[in-house]
């Protein structure tokens, strides 16, 4: 049994995995971005919630992330995350920053707090939850997409930084999945985005873009979920973890042709 610890659980991807790993026995620091979300979440939980402890924890927020400080964990899967949307020409700057503050600064801080108690231990796994959109450009969700292509930078660099303390750096690799997070995303642009200062044309061609990715979206996570299952409990885990299968095999022809 792993003492696991998960951020952004409050739905999607990182609550079926939370659900999966407790029904494999294993104790899970289930964490949600707010307070209201913790007793939504516990009640997710129908059985084994002795092997639950949900609270709330803020990655920006450096008050929550040393909450973590003291906890014995032996595996880490950075999954909170955020986006955003529209074109680069035009986002504010300061909407970008905010999706890199989360998704890559705030993402690192709280592996650092994780990372340096496995380094004395010399044992542990770290998993980050990467994105296809990290491996090919996502036209009109660039600011999602840069930061993914920023944790696969990170996530090289540091797997070869910590070779020598036996510690396990994972990169998963989910696919477009129907959880609601693209549609959240898509639908910021409209909350700074001045519609009138743009043709029909281009109007058009954007939400023509946007469709691409809602037409292969799955509508269950369970692919990825398992997925990340097995990154936490294999004896000798990959490097890389991808689902579904199509959408790699899709966006590594993309890399060849492009």
């Amino acid at each position: 049994m792993a003492n696991v610890l998960i951020t952004g659980c409050r739905g999607g991807i990182g609550l079926e995995v939370a659900k999966r790993l407790v029904l494999a026995d294993h104790f899970v620091f289930i964490t949600v971005h707010d307070k209201e979300s913790i007793t939504r979440t516990y009640a997710q939980f129908s059985e084994r919630k002795e092997n639950i402890n949900v609270f709330k924890l803020d990655i920006l927020d450096e008050i929550d992330r040393e909450k973590i400080r003291d906890l014995n964990i032996d595996v880490l899967i950075n999954n909170a995350a955020i986006g955003d949307s529209g074109p680069l020409v035009d986002i504010p700057i300061v909407r970008v920053k905010k999706t890199f503050d989360t998704n890559v600064f705030a993402t690192l801080s709280l592996t650092q707090l994780v990372i340096r108690k496995m380094i004395k231990n010399r044992q542990g796994r770290v998993l980050f939850i990467g994105s296809m959109a990290g491996l090919i450009p996502m036209p009109f969700l660039a600011p999602y997409s840069m930061t993914k292509f920023a944790l696969e930078g990170m996530v090289d660099a540091l797997r070869k930084e910590i070779k020598p303390f036996g510690i396990n750096i994972i990169m998963i690799n989910p696919g477009s999945f129907h959880t609601g997070f693209n549609q959240k995303n898509m639908m910021k642009k409209y909350s700074w985005m001045n519609i009138n200062s743009y043709d029909h044309a281009y109007l058009n061609f954007i939400k023509k873009e946007e469709k691409k990715l809602s037409l292969i979206e799955l509508k269950k996570v369970s692919k990825i979920a398992k997925k990340i299952v097995q990154a936490v409990q294999s004896d000798r885990p990959k490097k890389r973890y991808v689902a579904p299968l199509w959408q790699w095999i899709f966006v590594l022809l993309l890399k060849l042709f492009k």
